[in-house]
């Protein structure tokens, strides 16, 4: 960048006849992805004695886009400015487009003003700008001011009060757009399912005359974020039949479902579908697939995709880690990490997290201390709020629970609820009142508001311990302070549909049997 910027101060008067040629091979490698080379050509250009034109900045700009440099977009626009071309509406445009992009709203709004001519695209780049920043009322005053709006103009606003969760002003837009085109319907669509409002979501898809994939896979996406595990299925199964070809977006949202409700026979039927259609070598697929065999209680049908595949990154690997570790398979999933080493793989912060977590499930407090140390000595990685609650959950369980506390009091930053409900769960588990007091001394001290389960938690660690009189305290401190204990529940799949019912709850079956299930999710 230096040079770049001796280039920019000391080049020498433009030679016309070969500007062409090297925009020419500017713009190849841009094209070719290659935005270093294209600064390096330019380089050449501007040592060779010749200057950008109204075609070399759109260009560089275009390059820029994908380097991090703050002061490149800068000493270009200042080079623009040296040789006179700032003001040609293709540069002019092409800085807007870079200033807003990068989020730079300020420097946006100073080219835009200075604009000699705005078109309906400088109008909309700049609406588009104040939208992805979330500028929603300037954005509106920007929008009126605009002399002509487009079907672009309608969506970008669409977009941005659909993602700021203020549906009612996204649906006003949407009503009075002059044509609605699939981009529309698609914001529209996404709004209604952020907002968790999935039946206005499925009246906007079926009032769509013409589908793309990504109005699918919004629908399919939104039922999956809202829950509705077995409407993300039967909506993919209609997919099928309407031969609509979907992606690894589809499937692994289905395969996602699949897994929630436990339905290993969905989820092979989808595995299947993915082998006839090429897309079980998608690494995003094979990751959805380990996941739906592993929480299916499937552990081998998971292995058998991990062996398999051809397509594993880093986040196939950390997902059969945890896998195998969750299942008790703590051994394996070491020598799997193993393996993740030979192979010369970057692991990452989640790697460690599934390695802690099978440490912690088998009682390997060594490897867990050895593995935990190594994070930022070996491979660079600092310890995350994750880490250090693997930490004392594997100090807790193996009965070391000074030692899980201390660890508690020296982490580098506020201990969350997760850390200090493992550490309470552990005392309670090994009836240590002595640690227990300390911990609720400094949950109590650093925390506004305690949970219904750390309530209920502190007042069976004092019962365990006999301490009934203060157990009897903390629950009295719960109903003061008006908070009720949340009612644990289940949920089946029965023909097709998601069934939630509290402890007790009596079902009847086809034959009129009642069942009483006894297992809870709190």
């Amino acid at each position: 960048m230096a040079m770049l910027n001796y280039c920019f101060c000391h080049s020498s008067p433009s030679l016309p006849s070969h500007r062409k040629q090297w925009n020419k091979m500017i713009k190849h490698n841009v094209v070719d992805g290659n935005p270093n080379q294209a600064i390096f050509v330019y380089r050449q250009m501007l040592e060779s004695g010749c200057n950008g034109d109204n075609f070399t900045y759109p260009i560089l700009l275009k390059a820029l886009t994908h380097l991090s440099s703050s002061i490149s977009i800068l000493t270009v626009h200042g080079q623009a400015i040296k040789t006179g071309f700032s003001g040609h509406v293709f540069v002019e445009t092409s800085l807007l487009n870079f200033y807003a992009a990068a989020g730079d709203i300020e420097n946006a709004q100073k080219v835009f003003g200075k604009m000699s001519s705005r078109d309906i695209i400088a109008w909309n780049s700049m609406l588009d700008a104040y939208v992805s920043k979330g500028m929603m009322d300037s954005a509106i005053n920007h929008f009126h001011l605009m002399p002509v709006k487009d079907a672009v103009s309608f969506n970008i606003m669409i977009s941005g009060f659909a993602k700021s969760w203020t549906i009612e002003s996204a649906r006003e837009f949407f009503d009075e757009i002059p044509v609605r085109d699939v981009v529309s319907w698609n914001s529209m669509m996404l709004g209604y399912s952020k907002a968790g409002d999935m039946d206005k979501a499925r009246k906007v898809f079926d009032s769509m005359v013409e589908r793309t994939l990504v109005s699918w896979n919004t629908m399919i996406t939104g039922y999956l974020d809202n829950e509705l595990y077995v409407d993300t299925i039967d909506l993919f199964m209609e997919m099928k039949e309407e031969e609509f070809e979907p992606n690894h977006i589809t499937l692994s949202a289905v395969l996602s479902a699949c897994a929630r409700v436990g339905s290993v026979e969905k989820g092979q039927e989808v595995h299947i579908f993915a082998l006839f259609n090429g897309l079980a070598s998608n690494v995003h697929v094979v990751t959805a697939l380990i996941d739906m065999y592993a929480k299916c209680g499937c552990v081998d049908g998971a292995l058998e995709v991990f062996y398999k595949s051809q397509a594993k990154d880093v986040t196939s690997w950390n997902a059969m880690i945890s896998v195998l570790a969750l299942h008790g398979k703590s051994h394996a999933a070491l020598k799997l990490f193993s393996d993740f080493q030979n192979r010369n793989m970057k692991t990452d912060d989640i790697t460690f997290i599934g390695l802690l977590t099978a440490c912690s499930h088998s009682g390997l407090v060594n490897e867990g201390y050895r593995l935990f140390e190594s994070m930022e000595k070996d491979f660079g990685i600092s310890p995350k709020s994750e880490h250090y609650g693997c930490m004392v959950d594997l100090l807790g369980r193996a009965g070391y629970l000074h030692s899980a506390y201390q660890l508690m009091k020296a982490m580098p930053f506020e201990p969350g609820p997760t850390v200090y409900g493992t550490l309470l769960g552990a005392c309670l588990v090994h009836r240590n009142l002595e640690v227990g007091n300390m911990v609720v001394e400094h949950m109590t001290k650093r925390m506004d508001r305690l949970s219904d389960g750390e309530y209920m938690m502190l007042a069976n660690l004092y019962a365990s311990c006999g301490e009934f009189e203060e157990a009897d305290r903390w629950r009295r401190e719960m109903n003061n302070a008006g908070i009720t204990k949340t009612a644990g529940y289940s949920m089946i799949l029965v023909k097709g549909k998601m069934i939630k019912f509290l402890a007790g709850d009596r079902i009847t079956n086809a034959s009129e049997q009642t069942v009483i299930v006894l297992t809870f999710k709190s």
